[in-house]
């Protein structure tokens, strides 16, 4: 018997349809009664679910954010070589990348225009992020697998990978798993080291 889906909260709505406009119009374009009108409240109930807008451009930083950086350190705790993590961090980023694009719009090109303390905490969680790729390619570097990975050239590589929510579409020809595959076959054989390189 299939399962009745889960009716979404008042506030789930608004945050949904709050991503859809900034992914769309840009958050400083949005306005607060483009806000009211498109989630079908008022702007005092609104406001009963949200405290001004900043706060749903931040909570639509942190929910991808803390996301990620919960499964990256589940995949480095899954075990498997340094290579088969790199493969399933990259497969879980472009996935998710391709479910919530709406999201990762929003968080990657707007982010800035939050105030402070939020730009710094955001800032910092993007960070933490790089850094399980980090810890990847050391482990892979320490067991004499790859060449180091120099923080530019990781930035670069994990760049890679975020910037395609510009243009990746759930129904393209190739699914984030298979672009994931071609994105890693790509910087792996830059970074693993040949017969004769290896001690």
């Amino acid at each position: 018997m299939a399962q009745k889906p889960v009716k979404e909260t008042t506030g789930e709505r608004v945050l949904r349809v709050a991503t859809e406009l900034f992914a769309e119009k840009g958050y400083e374009a949005t306005g607060v009664e483009e806000l009211s009108k498109s989630t079908g409240l008022g702007r005092g109930a609104l406001y009963y679910h949200i405290k001004n807008k900043q706060q749903l451009l931040l909570n639509i930083a942190l929910r991808l954010l803390e996301n990620a950086n919960r499964e990256a350190r589940r995949i480095l705790a899954s075990g498997g070589t340094a290579e088969e993590r790199l493969h399933r961090m990259a497969e879980h980023l472009l996935t998710d990348l391709s479910t919530n694009r709406s999201a990762w719009i929003t968080s990657m090109r707007d982010w800035q225009a939050l105030d402070e303390p939020y730009r710094t905490h955001v800032g910092h969680l993007r960070n933490e992020y790089e850094q399980y790729w980090q810890a990847l390619f050391d482990e892979g570097a320490e067991a004499g697998l790859f060449h180091p990975v120099h923080p530019m050239q990781r930035r670069a590589i994990v760049g890679m990978f975020t910037t395609s929510y510009r243009w990746i579409e759930p129904s393209g020809s190739l699914s984030p798993k298979q672009i994931s595959e071609l994105y890693v076959s790509l910087f792996l054989d830059g970074l693993r080291k040949r017969p004769s390189e290896q001690a």
